[in-house]
């Protein structure tokens, strides 16, 4: 969907001189996005008035291989947001089988099994339409994502 969620950098400072850079940025105001600088991982998040469900978080950690320093990106939801949707994808799957065995006993021993028919219906409709919402999300993400990348080799080439 347009969005690669991990990807690596190398550069020719060292790791030290990176963080700097970044230590520097995380001082000034203005930019869209928040840092957060800690050992050697750089955490950058979409400011609160621009902040939405979708808006992603990127996180940067540094490792010195050799004579350059490696970047790793990773890109992903809000881990409140995630954690939201996949208890509403584990409780669409947990009722969705539940309700499919009693739906499958009731045919067994001859009774009509409609209301397990209809919670399983449900349950799977939640299970898509929250797949659905997060598809949504990540294709309302690539501006930010993109904005993110932008602003992170501005910093890295300044």
């Amino acid at each position: 969907m347009g969005i690669n969620l991990r990807r690596t950098y190398s550069h020719t400072l060292s790791q030290a001189d990176l963080m700097g850079k970044f230590i520097n940025f995380q001082k000034e105001e203005g930019d869209s996005f928040t840092l957060q600088v800690a050992n050697h991982l750089i955490s950058l998040n979409v400011k609160q008035k621009e902040h939405h469900w979708w808006s992603p978080e990127m996180t940067l950690r540094l490792e010195n291989e050799g004579s350059e320093t490696t970047i790793h990106e990773s890109v992903g939801p809000n881990s409140s947001m995630f954690t939201l949707a996949m208890f509403f994808v584990i409780l669409g799957s947990v009722v969705l089988l539940a309700a499919l065995m009693m739906s499958l006993s009731q045919m067994t021993i001859g009774e009509q099994p409609l209301l397990a028919l209809v919670v399983t219906l449900f349950s799977g409709l939640l299970i898509l339409v929250t797949f659905g919402v997060l598809a949504v999300g990540r294709m309302k993400a690539v501006e930010q994502v993109t904005r993110l990348r932008e602003f992170v080799g501005s910093v890295i080439e300044s």
